[in-house]
């Protein structure tokens, strides 16, 4: 038994790996099916002699099917539609998934369709051709009663092809990837009105009826309980967030208790525990009691939509139920395995999806650490025993993913299963039954779903105390790959995984205790000196889309951020919480001594009370202008911000590195000469040693032109203006200035037309290397004060 968990884990383990290998580097598909055919030979030959010596060979052909399977999946057809990216045409196809409608604003909607593409005519094209894959596309409606294309109808939509793109930052969720996915490999975004309806959809689709019949329960829910509650109601039966208070979604991700918000294996567990509790109490015996409990778990998965984590979740209920009936409930770590495996196989993209990434990494610390966690606490009370080695063994099977994601830990979490789980899993029965008996006789399921109600408030009142208790949640560092590969090595030494008859840590302690200290004290001296010993400035231009934002780490970790970038119209997308403090934390800066803002327009401000809200701010500098809306939003975060004017000649030191405004519109010249907007961007240098950073927000020719009146130094890096406009960036400032190295940060096809080709050609003209957030993503460069060098996200 043993052995057949261990060849299906390292079997599993080496296809994960080879698909993560294809992803680094591009293969020649032929070679690898040579290395296969090989691989396979030499085990079928080790197996005739001694089927021990074939795990090594089994290993590599399985490694290197990983990289045969992800290859091929990355093939793009010849007529695929995103051959046409960049092009304005007519798209044909059928909406391929129901779609999702949401009210971004009072009388505006937005409508997002996947359609699977049947032909495609692009302008001045006299005829169509054939074409497939999938496009996304986001359609706006204005106009009150519209009726939006149902699942199953042929479509036609005229637009521009796009794209799929993302922010592209260390530690970011690829929502591209999440497309690609799908098989969706485009984008539109038009008005609703460009969408017509060429034949409606007449046959039979169990997806309209799923959508219909769960709108119908959700409408029942809001007419009996508060949104807010019916909403979570629905997130735990259906999975999804929509419509979930913020901060009752930021308390539950505090306390660690997110992932109850979706529906998940343990929601699959309850489900089945409970039918395994009825039959046993019905006297059905084993066998029906199982065969009972796996339709019920089909039920639930299809009401749930049967999207990839609930399929997930249902495929290892129902293979743990079959070990169960079987007797073989020992082959856990093969049942995983086998279902992983499964998973990547169909497709191997999910690798890289963080909802695989946890559910599995959680799974798996339940499967090998529960026990053996039970068996190191014999002195915690039974009570407390079994909750607390599930959420330790849960949290140690994700803590290198929850550090990398999100960069929290929430310390609070045993308390919180404690207190709440039970109450959850009651509200989950109680649903599901309400659900079942609403169908059946509404008023008795109104009954239900009122004492659900109840239930959740107390859920929301415990997760707020929860929430507010100092140090609930704290910081993280990410670890990266390789030292997530030597925390799981630890880990699974600590847990007794003994290879080559390697002592365990009891042993070596017993054995070597003045060696083991000595080590101890080495170790934690070292940890010491990477975390004082300074480190080269790093000046970190971060992809927020059409915006800047501009972090700075001084040598001894000390941040000022300059600009947060920020959404345009009302997608309810907040750029500073969901990309500049997640990149923030990334990359260990939990406070921020300055936030200097260069003017307060929305793509350089809008996402300051976003990042104010979960990191530090002590300092904000501002242009002195009006406030605009988003830097009031900022001005009412708590605790109270220190705001501080911008001057021209204002500098600051911090940490041996030199903060200077160059250039700051005051409130009497603004109102002289009729200044605003654009040309109030204060203007940043930032100082190291031999080098030198000119941040000069959106400033134009006028505004260069007064810097160039008062003299403007030399910059080894220059962050053009207004985001590449032809009206920033002139002759004589860029050969005054005369910069080594150009970042543009800017959105991915814009609809502004940035960076202009103007713009472009005077920075080759003076041979500046440009660099560009939309095809590089992230840009850093780091200096010691002599030496400069740069990464990009993308390479």
């Amino acid at each position: 038994m043993e052995q057949l968990n261990n060849i299906l884990v390292f079997t599993c383990a080496a296809f994960a790996t080879g698909i993560w290998q294809a992803g680094l580097y591009s293969w020649n598909i032929s070679i690898l099916t040579a290395l296969a055919i090989v691989l396979l030979m030499a085990a079928i030959g080790r197996v005739r002699i001694n089927c021990h010596q074939a795990l090594w060979p089994l290993i590599g052909l399985f490694f290197i099917a990983g990289m045969i399977y992800y290859t091929q999946d990355r093939i793009v057809y010849p007529d695929d539609i995103s051959h046409y990216i960049g092009q304005t045409a007519i798209v044909e196809g059928c909406v391929d998934m129901v779609p999702e409608v949401i009210e971004t604003e009072p009388q505006h909607w937005q409508v997002r369709y996947v359609v699977g593409v049947e032909k495609v005519r692009p302008e001045n094209w006299q005829s169509y051709v054939q074409a497939s894959g999938k496009v996304w596309i986001s359609a706006q409606y204005k106009e009150q009663g519209f009726k939006p294309a149902a699942y199953g109808d042929r479509i036609a939509v005229h637009g521009k092809i796009r794209e799929l793109h993302g922010y592209n930052n260390p530690g970011q969720i690829d929502s591209t990837a999440v497309f690609k996915r799908q098989s969706i490999t485009a984008r539109l975004s038009v008005p609703g009105q460009t969408i017509k309806i060429i034949a409606l959809n007449s046959s039979y689709s169990w997806h309209v009826m799923l959508a219909n019949w769960q709108q119908g329960i959700v409408n029942a829910l809001q007419k009996v309980m508060p949104v807010n509650d019916a909403a979570i109601l629905t997130a735990v039966l259906f999975g999804g967030y929509q419509g979930i208070n913020k901060n009752v979604l930021d308390n539950f991700a505090t306390t660690g208790l997110i992932h109850i918000l979706s529906v998940s294996g343990a929601h699959i567990a309850l489900v089945a525990g409970l039918i395994r509790w009825l039959g046993n109490w019905l006297r059905l015996g084993s066998l029906t009691t199982a065969i009972l409990a796996a339709l019920v778990i089909i039920l639930y998965a299809v009401m749930s939509g049967l999207t990839p984590p609930v399929i997930r979740s249902a495929v290892m209920g129902l293979i743990s139920l079959i070990a169960v009936v079987i007797g073989r409930e020992n082959y856990a770590p093969a049942a995983l395995s086998v279902t992983g495996l499964g998973m990547l196989v169909h497709q191997p993209l999910l690798l890289y999806d963080i909802s695989f990434q946890l559910s599995f990494g959680a799974t798996a610390g339940l499967v090998f650490l529960y026990q053996r966690t039970l068996d190191r606490m014999p002195q915690v009370p039974a009570w407390l025993l079994g909750p607390l080695a599930v959420t330790l063994s849960a949290q140690l099977g994700v803590l290198p993913l929850i550090a990398w994601y999100f960069n929290n830990l929430p310390l609070v979490s045993v308390v919180a299963n404690i207190l709440v789980l039970p109450i959850i899993e009651l509200v989950i029965i109680l649903g599901l039954a309400g659900v079942v008996i609403y169908t059946v006789l509404p008023g008795m399921g109104n009954i239900i779903f009122v004492i659900s109600s109840l239930l959740i408030g107390s859920v929301m009142i415990i997760t707020a105390l929860l929430a507010a208790v100092p140090y609930s949640s704290v910081y993280i560092p990410s670890v990266g790959l390789a030292g997530s590969a030597c925390y799981y090595l630890l880990l699974a030494w600590v847990y007794g995984w003994r290879p080559f008859h390697i002592c365990g840590p009891g042993q070596l302690i017993e054995q070597y205790p003045q060696r083991c200290a000595l080590t101890a004290i080495l170790v934690a001296g070292m940890m010491v000196i990477c975390v004082w010993y300074p480190r080269p400035l790093a000046v970190h231009f971060i992809d927020v889309g059409q915006g800047d934002a501009t972090l700075v780490v001084t040598p001894h970790g000390k941040a000022v951020l300059v600009d947060t970038g920020g959404s345009f119209g009302s997608s309810g997308f907040d750029i500073g919480e969901r990309v500049v403090a997640p990149y923030l934390k990334h990359y260990g800066v939990t406070a921020v001594d300055y936030l200097i803002l260069t003017h307060g327009h929305q793509d350089h401000a809008g996402g300051a009370a976003g990042v104010a809200g979960d990191i530090r701010i002590n300092n904000v500098m501002v242009a002195r202008e009006a406030y605009s809306p988003a830097v009031q939003a900022l001005l009412h975060t708590k605790p109270a911000i220190t705001i501080i004017p911008a001057y021209t000649g204002q500098s600051f030191w911090l940490d041996g590195v030199l903060f200077s405004i160059d250039h700051s519109v005051g409130d009497a010249e603004a109102n002289r000469h009729a200044i605003s907007g654009n040309e109030v961007s204060s203007v940043i240098r930032i100082s190291y040693g031999q080098h030198s950073f000119l941040i000069t927000g959106d400033l134009e020719a006028p505004g260069e032109a007064t810097l160039l009146t008062h003299g403007v130094l030399p910059c080894t890096v220059l962050k053009v203006g207004h985001h590449g406009s032809k009206t920033s960036s002139t002759v004589p400032f860029l050969e005054a200035i005369s910069p080594k190295f150009a970042v543009i940060s800017v959105g991915y096809g814009n609809r502004f037309g940035h960076p202009h080709q103007e713009t472009l050609k005077r920075l080759m003209a003076i041979e500046t290397l440009i660099y560009r957030t939309d095809k590089m993503g992230a840009i850093v460069f780091r200096s010691d004060g002599k030496d400069i060098a740069v990464d990009t996200y993308i390479k």
